[in-house]
């Protein structure tokens, strides 16, 4: 897995195919490993990048005092270093986050945006979700992280590959996660994401996910974000590129070649 110093992080991430660049981000309490499903599904009809963020997976460097900025600086950092130029950003949960806050500060960078089980884009994340002290709780107790982590993915197969998603999952830091309920309720955009016109962009759901990214979440952005399209993935909760990874790659394939031919 190749690296890359980016400002004080060496960021590990993936890379696969050629072509138009498509850089995929993952969510909170992952890692690039996230997207492997994807990757072998697409093969090399475009070239990915996915990323490990800063305090996960195994990029390296400080991760106490993260913001969804800060990630969004550390992607353009990476971005600029590979000399992708403008690309699609993929996003995943917190990834899409860091995704809508890139297109936010590099507009004219960004092809397209697909934004896949997002987060709250209006400050408004729910106390229980983002309750420190559970937070802490899974941080002492990393049995009781692994039950998270179950119930964003929780139709995939406890099998074999669970454990590999698993342990990429766990290398995320205890700084990082701890940081995760300050930077999440303070990240707040909705009333800027108008000026993303003009920016090709699809949310995508898992329709079982009734805990983070329900429908209403997912609404608010379609309604914010100018030209925005919905799709949702029946069998599917929180994290389709993993739990229903065949219906998803075909809805990832489809966005990219739709917004292909468009601009041809």
């Amino acid at each position: 897995m190749p690296t890359a110093v980016v400002g004080d992080l060496t960021i590990h991430y993936k890379e696969q195919g050629r072509g138009e660049p498509v850089v995929l981000v993952h969510g909170n309490t992952s890692s690039s490993v996230w997207w492997e499903y994807t990757l072998e599904r697409l093969g090399d009809a475009y070239h990915f990048i996915a990323p490990d963020l800063r305090g996960r997976g195994d990029t390296t460097g400080p991760s106490a005092e993260w913001t969804v900025e800060m990630l969004a600086g550390d992607l353009r950092g990476l971005v600029e270093h590979l000399g992708l130029g403008a690309a699609h950003f993929v996003g995943h949960s917190l990834g899409s986050s860091v995704v809508l806050q890139y297109a936010l500060d590099h507009p004219a960078e960004v092809k397209s945006l697909l934004l896949l089980n997002p987060g709250w884009v209006a400050g408004d994340m729910p106390a229980a979700v983002g309750d420190p002290a559970r937070v802490q709780q899974m941080v002492a107790d990393k049995a009781l992280l692994k039950m998270a982590l179950r119930g964003i993915a929780m139709l995939h197969p406890a099998d074999d590959n669970w454990q590999r998603l698993e342990a990429a999952s766990l290398k995320q830091t205890d700084e990082a996660s701890l940081r995760g309920p300050v930077a999440l309720s303070a990240w707040a955009v909705v009333d800027r994401l108008h000026a993303l016109a003009g920016i090709p962009a699809l949310v995508v759901r898992g329709a079982q996910d009734q805990y983070i990214s329900t429908e209403a979440v997912c609404r608010t952005i379609v309604e914010n974000l100018p030209g925005a399209e919905y799709v949702e993935i029946p069998a599917a909760s929180h994290s389709p590129n993993v739990e229903a990874p065949d219906a998803w790659a075909a809805v990832l394939r489809q966005h990219l070649a739709g917004v292909t031919r468009q601009r041809s």
